[in-house]
């Protein structure tokens, strides 16, 4: 069942220029980042990329997501969908797993850049992988506010926006830790998504980080399924 909602759900987003738009804009922004940091800065890796990548994903996730649940609301599809034999969770599975296929595509166009790098450099491998696999994890914890998003409302603008606002006040969450007293900030920096991602981007794959994106996405999606499952009950 599962696999069938997700073919649908592909069918959607490659049938309509809506991800063959969001693969060019992507590529078109990230390209941009990384030629300043090789052409400009001199620096052949990915860093200059990497660092941009969670504010521009802050954008990119929320746009991407914000018709998932809530167009089905707004053209009450979702109560056809609800009187199937389908589970809550299967349908907000279903969205993310297609979104998380989306992004995953995207990145695989990306790896150009750091194919390019091998061919005029020395990068380190080990660092580029575990860049490329936190910026995969900071992707999906963002599709999966963004579901959740989604599902509060059905008005896509509205999806659009909170999800833009619950991934900033994450976001945030880095910010404050500089503000803050000493005995405060490993506290906040356990909770930050940026600092986690942070992390990764340095060449540290370390279970706590990858268990934290892990549990951030759970924790969202059983959300959005929560919310599902009262609309069921009313």
């Amino acid at each position: 069942m599962i696999a069938a909602l997700v073919k649908k759900e592909l069918r959607h987003y490659f049938f309509s220029p809506l991800a063959y738009v969001v693969i060019s804009i992507f590529l078109a922004i990230t390209g941009w980042f990384f030629t300043s940091s090789l052409f400009i800065i001199k620096e052949s890796e990915l860093r200059g990329m990497m660092e941009i990548m969670p504010l521009v994903l802050m954008f990119f996730m929320p746009a991407v997501t914000m018709k998932s649940l809530a167009e089905e609301r707004k053209l009450d599809t979702i109560q056809l969908l609800l009187t199937m034999p389908i589970r809550e969770w299967q349908i907000v599975l279903s969205k993310y797993l297609s979104a998380v296929i989306l992004y995953g595509v995207t990145l695989l166009f990306s790896l150009f850049y750091p194919l390019l790098l091998k061919i005029i450099g020395r990068p380190d491998s080990g660092v580029i992988f575990s860049s490329y696999l936190g910026l995969f994890l900071l992707g999906c914890s963002y599709i999966a506010i963004g579901i959740f998003a989604s599902a509060l409302t059905s008005n896509q603008v509205i999806a659009f926006i909170s999800g833009f606002s619950i991934i900033f006040g994450v976001f945030m969450l880095s910010r404050l830790q500089m503000i803050l007293p000493v005995r405060f900030q490993t506290a906040i920096e356990k909770f930050s998504i940026v600092s986690h991602f942070d992390n990764m981007t340095r060449g540290i794959i370390s279970t706590t980080d990858i268990v934290y994106f892990i549990l951030l996405n759970i924790l969202f999606l059983t959300a959005a399924t929560y919310l599902l499952y009262t609309r069921r009950g009313r």
